[in-house]
């Protein structure tokens, strides 16, 4: 099987449904947002690697790879233009039940922190600011209709990478650099 077809050389593409859609089209910017936040997820997943705790190494790997899934899944509801629903409340969950496990080991935060720290930690702050940037971008795609689980997905997958980078530089020892407001 060739990975290229030529099919998309004017501009256009399909989807799921077979409908031939424009490459500008708002759904397919959120369906490439998608993709990005997937990616990115990749090579986070890749640099956990580097972490000395084996345990706390396969918790987040596991975590992560779940949420490489979701995502993939998400995809497809985005193609068939959220006719095929495949993200649910119990996803929602597993991000918040993860959320929940990695703050009960946090200093409760009072301050505004300066996104710095173990490699990990800033790149899981990256992975969070794309993720604030498709959640954006589904607000505009679904405007006037109604959100389905997968945006509330988005929306606690951006706080769910803002936890991790936090509990990144908690396993590794880094001290959290608080902003101090002037």
């Amino acid at each position: 099987m060739k990975i290229y077809t030529k099919t998309g050389d004017r501009g256009f593409t399909s989807n799921v449904l077979g409908e031939r859609v424009s490459k500008a089209d708002i759904m397919m910017e959120l369906q490439g947002g998608i993709d990005e936040i997937n990616a990115n997820t990749g090579f986070l997943r890749s640099i956990v690697r580097e972490l000395q705790n084996a345990d706390e190494k396969k918790y987040i790997d596991d975590v992560l790879r779940e949420i490489q899934y979701h995502l993939f899944r998400m995809g497809v509801e985005i193609s068939s233009k959220f006719k095929d629903i495949h993200i649910t409340n119990e996803n929602v969950k597993f991000l918040e039940e993860n959320i929940d496990k990695m703050t009960s080991r946090l200093q409760e935060l009072k301050n505004f922190l300066y996104l710095s720290g173990v490699k990990q930690s800033t790149y899981s702050n990256v992975i969070r600011s794309i993720t604030r940037r498709v959640e954006r971008i589904f607000v505009r795609a679904l405007e006037g209709r109604n959100y389905p689980e997968s945006y509330q997905y988005i929306n606690r997958l951006s706080d769910f990478f803002y936890t991790l980078a936090r509990y990144f530089n908690f396993i590794e020892g880094e001290q959290e650099e608080i902003m101090k407001l002037r």
